[in-house]
This record gives structure tokens, sequence and C-alpha cells, in this order.
């Protein structure tokens, strides 16, 4: 109950409640895992990353083969900027839980952001094959679509590698779960499209402007 009251209270914005709710139910239930984690979202909404680290060390005391610790802590690297060591904390996450899309996704953002090394471009293959195996191990993962959809479109070379993005959007509209992700698919695709007909009004074979 109240974990439940907890959640409830983080989506109504109020995060104190909800944190005393969460430092209740640790007590109450030291090894209770989810309590953990999301005492540990709270810590890092809070821009409290030292609280946050301490959290995610004690979840992985308790559950060192958890997915969600590993995938945790890599958010806790991403939002530092030790983006090497939240990718290493993304692929723990991976081998933990082959099933789990989300460490696959947030792997591909560590990748592009990614300092490289004399202004060379991120390893956006690398970042691709991660999103696709996102899509693959979850279809109805939205963000996967989101981010590889936008990743293409900006590397679209030609105009049929635009049109694959639009393919890309019709398959994920198949595996819409709320009307919000619809929605969100929905104005990518017609953004995309109307990109690529104007393109194609203006006899271009690529969708750059210069």
């Amino acid at each position: 109950a109240l974990l439940h009251r907890a959640n409830l209270r983080m989506l109504q914005q109020r995060v104190p409640e909800s944190e005393t709710d969460l430092d209740t139910c640790i007590r109450l239930y030291p090894n209770n895992l989810l309590a953990r984690l999301r005492l540990a979202t709270v810590c890092m909404a809070k821009e409290d990353l030292d609280g946050a680290k301490k959290m995610l060390e004690k979840a992985e005391e308790y559950d060192p083969d958890s997915s969600e610790v590993h995938c945790y802590r890599g958010e806790l690297h991403f939002a530092k900027g030790d983006f090497s060591e939240a990718k290493s904390e993304f692929e723990k996450a991976m081998e933990c839980d082959t099933s789990n899309p989300t460490p696959y996704v947030n792997a591909a953002l560590a990748v592009v952001n990614t300092p490289s090394a004399m202004g060379a471009m991120p390893d956006f293959a690398e970042a691709i094959r991660l999103l696709e195996k996102a899509i693959e191990v979850d279809p109805m993962f939205h963000a996967a679509y989101v981010q590889l959809g936008q990743m293409k479109l900006s590397m679209a070379t030609d105009l049929s590698r635009a049109k694959e993005v639009v393919e890309l959007y019709d398959k994920g509209l198949e595996y819409c779960r709320t009307p919000e992700e619809l929605r969100d698919i929905c104005s990518m695709r017609i953004l995309t499209v109307a990109q690529i007909d104007a393109a194609h009004a203006l006899h271009m074979e690529t969708l750059n402007m210069q």
C-alpha cells in the first residue's frame, strides 16, 4: 500500500510525501527492491546524485543480477555525463535480462553522446543496431521507434532512406499501447512524409536543404 501510494504521489508531483512513503516502506521491508529503485529516482529528480548512488548500491546488494538495478545505475552515470560507464551498466542490464528493451535504448543514447576523438562522429551504426535490437526484443517499445526514427532520418542520404523511416513508423503504429504513443508516432510520421513530399516537389534527391 505504501509503494502504491508513493507512486500515486509521484504522479501528482507530491515528491516530499512520496519520499516519506518510500522511506517508511524501506524501513519496514528493507529488501523491497522496487521501493529502493523508486527512491533512487526521487533522489535523481532532486539532483541528489550521491543519495541515488547509495540507494542503488544497497539495491544491488539485495539483487546483484537485477536488470533494473543496472539500468538505474546506468542512468545515474548518464546524468553525471559519464557515458562510457553508463553504457557499461546498460550492457550488464542486457546480460541480466535479454528481454528488457530499456537498456538497449539507453545504451544507444550513451553511444551517441559519448565524445569522439578529434571531432569524429559518434558511432551511429552501433546506436542503430542497439535500437533495432530493442524493437526485436519488444516490438511494442515506443521509445525505440522514436529514437530510431529520428536517428535514421537525420542520417538519410537519399529519399529512399527517408521512406524507410515512414515504414518504421507504420510498424510502430501497429503496436501503440496508449493514445499518447499513437499521437506521438503519427505526428512524426506526418512530418517525415511532409519533408519527403517537399523534397520531391523541389526535385531534390535528399532532405538536405543546403
